[in-house]
């Protein structure tokens, strides 16, 4: 079972948003841009209370307007229902359930719409409501499993089951307990002298209807039992995780689940394992939505998974969240237009994918612009110059990835665009040998100019072309301001480090950057490719004397404007 689609209209901040859920979502952005209201709204139609307009606030409505319709619709596969929704512009039934024809199920009641549970946790981490046993939670469904594997065995264990649980209800009966009992049977005879009712104690340590119902986790410290409610909230937080681990491992498809921020409390490491838990889960049939602001859950193989979610300006001039979402095939096909010589299938991009991604790859999905660079010089020099020159990376949300060769660069492009990240490409214009070659006439196709195995060196606004290389552009530029310079700080860095010429290009390299935005000496082509930046992020020029002496851009010159439209960039 899965959901196929969300729409969702007026709740909170999620003014008009849908979009194709894939085997594991991820919501990806910045604080308050909408991830939670997103998964609050599948929630509020599958979690645990029937959804009615007496259960909505003003808070739910989009701009507290309660006077605007709420519109939520999920449409499923494998499942007992194709569509449901829930409509306030309808006077009775906002909630309805339609079949596979598209005709409303009568009927449908709080029973029939809990075969559709959503398992949620949300970020307050919850441990009691986590590990109750109702079946919108996620222990909750792992009892209602193990019941129903019980009753498939097809071997009635009650009668024995009532028996051992007597006799251990026998050894718990003191000569105090008996008289407390007694007691309470003659006290309530009393005020009900005609009723046939009588009363005694029971252990409720099972409910026939679920036979699991009492499980409940106990921790065990030196051998001594404790309530997990004695733990710290890091212990606590561990437990809940836990169940996804134990899910994953016993259960086998069919669950929805939800989690905001798995990554709390968790160290790299087990953010990594934790990702392979949930791999596990979608392999088994289940589904997964993730609101995260980690790049362990996010694959630059997989573009189809991330949910990019913002909060702009729309049309009608209100701030509302927006959603930015990609398909494979809609990848595959601007790979296949810019390499019409090349086989090129789902399965060998998604292999050449995983030979070039590596850890860095995925952080451009929390960016508001990535600079995608040919080699490793470029990522480890160019953010020290451009703070130089008031433009700090981290504070504006530029991402710089180092693509490993000139050949992975177009393939990195799409993946971002397909996002509508902003992009700007940097690389060299080396032409030394066949391969180089035919990867500069790619390139050209890429950013749209004329097709040429040696492109002109050039600083322009969506690109830049080095000429020749990293290295030979400094030098080139260094050596207009001080005759000499370049090779006497690449000395100072092969002393200084202790490496060889020619070797550990990029350590040099961010040596001599180091230097230069220490003295302020800054190549021209640096400048020129801040001030592209700076105007694809639709920031004002700041020059190099409006900086101030930290490198920080003055404020009365420099200010932040919208977003631009990835559709106005030239490739």
């Amino acid at each position: 079972m899965k959901i196929t689609r969300v729409i969702i209209q007026n709740w909170r901040s999620v003014k008009d948003a849908d979009f194709a859920p894939s085997d594991m979502t991820v919501l990806v952005g910045a604080n308050n841009a909408g991830k939670t209201n997103i998964l609050s709204a599948i929630n509020f139609l599958l979690g645990d209370r029937w959804p009615m307009p007496a259960n909505l606030l003003d808070s739910d409505y989009y701009l507290n307007d309660s006077q605007r319709d709420i519109f939520i619709q999920l449409d499923f596969e494998d499942a007992p229902y194709r569509t449901i929704d829930f409509d306030t512009s309808r006077e009775k039934y906002t909630m309805r359930a339609y079949d596979g024809n598209g005709k409303q199920v009568y009927g449908f009641n709080n029973e029939e719409r809990g075969r559709l549970a959503f398992a949620y946790v949300d970020a307050s981490r919850s441990f009691d409501r986590q590990f109750g046993v109702s079946r919108w939670t996620l222990f909750g469904q792992a009892v209602r499993f193990l019941h129903d594997d019980l009753l498939r065995s097809g071997n009635d264990r009650l009668p024995d089951l009532r028996t051992l649980l007597g006799q251990a209800h026998g050894l718990l009966r003191t000569e105090l307990y008996n008289s407390f009992e007694l007691a309470l049977r003659e006290a309530f005879s009393e005020q009900l002298r005609t009723s046939r009712y009588d009363v005694e104690f029971q252990f409720r340590t099972i409910d026939e209807t679920n036979l699991y119902r009492s499980l409940y986790p106990t921790l065990v410290e030196r051998g001594q039992y404790k309530s997990p409610g004695e733990a710290g909230s890091g212990v606590r937080n561990l437990l809940v995780l836990a169940l996804f681990h134990a899910f994953a491992r016993a259960f086998r498809g069919g669950a929805i689940l939800g989690i905001e921020e798995p990554e709390l409390f968790l160290h790299p490491h087990a953010q990594r394992s934790l990702k392979g838990q949930f791999e596990q889960l979608v392999s088994d049939g289940n589904q997964i939505f993730i609101s995260s602001h980690s790049s362990a859950f996010l694959d630059i193989t997989c573009p189809e998974r991330v949910v990019l979610v913002d909060c702009r300006e729309d049309d009608e001039g209100e701030y509302c969240t927006n959603v930015r979402t990609t398909t494979i095939d809609a990848l595959l096909a601007r790979r296949q237009q810019l390499h019409p010589e090349r086989p090129i299938t789902l399965s060998s991009l998604r292999a050449f994918m995983r030979n070039i991604r590596t850890a860095e790859m995925a952080e451009p999905y929390f960016a508001k612009l990535v600079i995608v660079a040919e080699g490793p010089s470029e990522r480890e020099a160019l953010p020290l110059l451009c703070s130089r020159l008031g433009l700090d990376f981290d504070v504006e949300g530029i991402s710089i990835i180092a693509a490993g060769g000139k050949t992975a660069i177009d393939t990195l492009v799409h993946v971002y665009q397909s996002h509508k990240i902003p992009v700007y490409v940097i690389f060299d214009n080396d032409d030394g040998n066949s391969k180089e070659r035919n990867a500069n006439k790619v390139m050209c196709r890429l950013l749209g100019i004329p097709e040429t195995e040696s492109p002109a060196a050039g600083i322009h606004s969506s690109y830049g072309i080095l000429n020749g290389n990293w290295e030979a552009q400094m030098k080139s530029d260094l050596e207009v301001l001080q005759n000499g310079l370049y090779d006497q700080l690449a000395g100072e860095a092969q002393q200084c480090l202790g490496i060889e010429p020619n070797r550990n290009k990029p350590l040099v390299a961010r040596f001599i950057a180091e230097y230069c935005a220490k003295e302020n000496i800054i190549p021209e082509f640096i400048s020129q490719i801040a001030e592209s930046v700076r105007a694809l992020l639709g920031l004002e020029t700041v020059t190099n004397a409006e900086a101030d002496n930290d490198g920080k851009p003055d404020s009365a010159t420099a200010h932040e404007a919208s977003n631009p439209d990835i559709d106005d960039l030239p490739f």
